[in-house]
């Protein structure tokens, strides 16, 4: 039996697909036992696929969010089911963190909990966000008061919506589905090293700007060096400011931090020239307005030297990928090379596209996490 099985199925009837993704997760005529079930798929038959594939596979850890579209070596989809399945060589830990959009400390004891329950060498901990509001501060304050300095990264997605706008977003674990949550697994990798490589396609420009008045809760800013947040920006890239919006994507901001640059990704703009954004922006942050690295193939490419030279003997891995350099992909294009160089270079892959990436305890925007197991 292999270690790592992919199963994918692109259909908007639910019965349709799923029988389809059993017959990949068939090995002489029996399913396989996996230990860890990872899934993303449509908002419109998700909690459905969480229940029946924590009934046809009861002995796994079974966890999953909705996706914007998915993607493997299979191909992409918008709609219907993508599974990767893990039979040997990890133990896993899960919990849930409820009212995540409000008060997600409330249950932190369920980290505590899964935390006791793992091997801590070579182990990272996954986690998927829902939620109504903006959530995801709030979670990574919640792993950071018990896991900081543990050695354990922690890397995980918020999820995202395809075609039926009128359900929210979810998360789910064995068969459970949630929308104001974080579910997680704790994974440790018993036959080596876990690598977690992040892609970032932007670089500084020589504009620089200090956040002077702010609403984090909000994620909002109202001025840059106190004037207007609009004006700022737009006068930097030299356009009007009514061009912000069909600009902003290849104009991010990145803010550094411990020699690190974090993205923050623009969400809107108002007629009071205040801007809100996918990340917090606290006051007197200093932060860059960035512009994209061409030809994006060079991207690519040093991404995954990176990742090989880190993790030589790759067994599978584990790929979020920022909702918006995922329509990117698609507008431009790029989105079936994009996926074909991920199936070229980390072979049996899921990869899921949400609005906001998680790691080493923060939130960030439109990059690109890589965990890769050996």
């Amino acid at each position: 039996m292999k270690r790592c099985y992919i199963a994918q199925a692109e259909d908007k009837i639910g019965t349709n697909a799923y029988p389809q993704i059993l017959e990949q997760l068939t090995e002489n005529g029996e399913l396989i036992k996996p230990v860890l079930v990872l899934f993303t798929s449509d908002n419109a038959n998700f909690g459905w696929y969480s229940r029946m594939l924590s009934n046809s596979f009861p002995d796994a850890s079974v966890i999953g969010m909705t996706s914007d579209v998915f993607f493997s070596g299979k191909g992409t989809g918008r709609a219907g089911l993508s599974v990767l399945a893990v039979t040997s060589g990890i133990s896993v830990s899960t919990g849930v963190l409820f009212e995540a959009s409000r008060y997600p400390k409330h249950s932190s004891d369920s980290i505590i909990q899964a935390f006791e329950k793992i091997e801590k060498e070579n182990t990272i901990c996954l986690e998927f966000n829902a939620s109504p509001g903006n959530c995801e501060e709030l979670v990574m304050d919640t792993f950071a008061e018990i896991m900081d300095g543990a050695d354990v990264p922690i890397f995980g997605a918020s999820a995202s919506t395809a075609e039926n706008p009128d359900r929210p977003s979810s998360v789910s674990l064995n068969g459970i589905l949630y929308m104001d949550a974080c579910v997680f697994a704790f994974i440790h990798n018993e036959n080596g090293r876990i690598g977690i490589i992040k892609e970032n396609m932007f670089t500084p420009t020589e504009h620089f700007f200090t956040a002077t008045d702010v609403d984090c809760d909000a994620r909002k800013v109202y001025e840059f060096d106190h004037k207007s947040a609009a004006g700022v920006v737009a006068s930097a890239m030299q356009i009007h400011e009514e061009e912000l919006r069909t600009s902003s994507f290849f104009h991010p901001l990145g803010r550094m931090a411990d020699g690190d640059m974090s993205v923050i990704a623009v969400r809107d703009q108002f007629p009071d020239g205040s801007m809100s954004f996918f990340s917090r922006i606290y006051n007197q942050t200093r932060v860059t307005l960035l512009k994209p690295i061409e030809p994006v193939e060079d991207v690519w490419e040093s991404t995954a030297s990176s990742v090989h030279g880190l993790i030589p003997d790759l067994s599978f891995a584990i790929i979020v990928n920022c909702v918006s350099r995922t329509r990117y992909f698609m507008e431009t294009g790029k989105m079936r090379d994009f996926n074909d160089f991920l199936a070229k270079e980390y072979g049996d892959f899921i990869g899921f596209s949400g609005h906001g990436e998680q790691y080493d305890y923060r939130h960030l925007n439109q990059i690109m996490l890589i965990a890769a197991f050996e």
